[in-house]
């Protein structure tokens, strides 16, 4: 019985030095790969500014943790900053990682869209074939504010999820004229009175900042943004449809979206909310299958004019 002891016991302190090892390996080079990517995020054209980065988590999870994150494209296409991010893994999941990002806040298009958070969480996992997929979220009961949406003061957003997938080779991807989807996302959201949600996807070259050399390659290159699906509900009535977009010579929006509305509609509430429709403008609902094209600077309802479009960037 002596011996066996002794023989379990040995195997037990080999098991744990293996696993110590395992895991202070993976520990330190997460906490490099995580300085690594910095640097090249730096070396892509990136302003890239952070405190402290150090890992822990032992013994059962592999963290790093990274103090005053500030990123940014050079001309303000992408903004975000953090007081603090923990990234969360262990040393049987190396393909996921959980984020959480504490007192953060952002921006997208030179600033016309801005948050602020609380608390977010996100989730990456790397799939066989190198299909990448990252979903991000408010963490529940933590405060969330949109200041500003589109050029305009942001609503009430009560709940909110992204869902981001690219990358790989395997399962099927959508593909037309335009080339094969880089990028399919899912956003869904809710106020206190209405829910939206929007499937769809980019193809094209990668918009690596938002200024007009960038768009102009992704327009002359065959960039296209698919919405293939719209859906816009409320108590009073529903809106769901398709639209396909992508810019003209003067960076003005350029293509079409066809959508049926149900009961009481709400579409002038949405063309207000991303800024189409001109102060003073009359607007009436129609219920049943709208078409609404974007072209040579206007959108049109049904053949009417609703909206002068202005240029994404100047």
């Amino acid at each position: 019985m002596y011996n066996q002891m002794k023989v379990v016991t040995g195997i037990l302190f080999l098991a744990i030095l293996v696993y110590s090892g395992l895991w202070y390996t993976a520990a330190f080079d997460a906490e490099k790969m995580t300085t690594k990517k910095f640097a090249l995020w730096r070396d892509a054209g990136l302003l890239v500014e952070h405190g402290k980065i150090e890992h822990g988590g032992f013994p059962y999870r592999i963290t790093v943790n990274i103090k005053n994150l500030k990123l940014s494209t050079r001309a303000r296409g992408l903004q975000f900053a953090a007081d603090d991010i923990l990234l969360v893994s262990h040393l049987w999941t190396p393909g996921h990682w959980v984020a959480e990002a504490h007192r953060a806040k952002g921006g997208l298009i030179q600033g016309s869209s801005q948050f602020s958070a609380e608390k977010l969480i996100a989730s990456y996992r790397l799939h066989d074939g190198g299909k990448i997929v990252i979903v991000v979220a408010p963490d529940t009961g933590k405060k969330f504010t949109l200041p500003r949406l589109m050029g305009k003061s942001g609503p009430t957003v009560s709940a909110w999820q992204l869902f981001l997938q690219y990358g790989g080779t395997d399962g099927p991807r959508n593909s037309n004229l335009y080339g094969e989807q880089f990028l399919d996302f899912k956003i869904t959201g809710q106020t206190p009175s209405s829910q939206l949600e929007i499937m769809g996807g980019i193809s094209g070259p990668v918009i690596k900042d938002w200024v007009s050399n960038q768009l102009a390659n992704w327009r002359d290159a065959g960039g296209l943004l698919e919405l293939d699906a719209i859906e816009f509900s409320s108590a009073s009535g529903k809106t769901k449809g398709s639209a396909s977009f992508t810019l003209d010579e003067r960076f003005r929006p350029l293509g079409s979206a066809s959508l049926i509305q149900v009961g009481n509609s709400k579409l002038a509430d949405i063309i207000d909310g991303l800024g189409l429709r001109a102060p003073r403008m009359r607007f009436v609902s129609t219920n049943g299958p709208v078409s609404i094209m974007f072209q040579n600077g206007h959108a049109s309802l049904d053949g009417s004019k609703i909206a002068e479009l202005k240029p994404l960037v100047d």
